[in-house]
């Protein structure tokens, strides 16, 4: 390992404490959650987002659970109507999922970061920076 690779880690590894200090949501259990969202919930619906992981088998295998244990959380996000489903126009025998309005105020309000301590910091920088900071933690979580 370059000591330039060290010393960026030990700055990230220095900064993420900062930043989730500054934007930490106080722990909610799903039970008592607005939209009873546990964290493997929590955990789907993020990767749903973007929709680059958009089917059960992609979803499975990143998030290392079988395609049973994915298919039934999927299911019950969709009876919660955080999600929703069309049937692959290439094979019928695959779904394509993709949050929904309501998963998206799910995904907002179950997050570990705190939207109002979140929006606080946000608003000290400029949009660019704004860009700037969310391309950065684009980059990390696709690695």
């Amino acid at each position: 390992m370059t000591s330039t690779i060290k010393n960026n880690v030990l700055k990230i590894q220095s900064l993420y404490p900062k930043i989730y200090f500054a934007c930490h949501q106080d722990h909610i259990k799903a039970r008592s959650s607005t939209h009873k969202v546990s964290n493997r919930d929590n955990i789907i619906l993020a990767h749903l987002f973007e929709g680059n992981l958009s089917y059960n088998k992609e979803l499975a295998q990143h998030l290392n659970v079988s395609t049973a244990t994915m298919s039934q959380a999927l299911n019950n996000l969709v009876v919660l109507e955080f999600v929703q489903y069309v049937v692959d126009d290439n094979d019928e025998r695959r779904s394509k999922y993709s949050l929904t309005t309501k998963g998206q105020l799910a995904l907002q309000d179950s997050s570990v970061l705190n939207t109002e301590k979140l929006t606080n910091q946000l608003n000290k920088l400029t949009e660019q920076e704004q860009l700037k900071v969310i391309e950065g933690l684009r980059l990390l979580a696709l690695i």
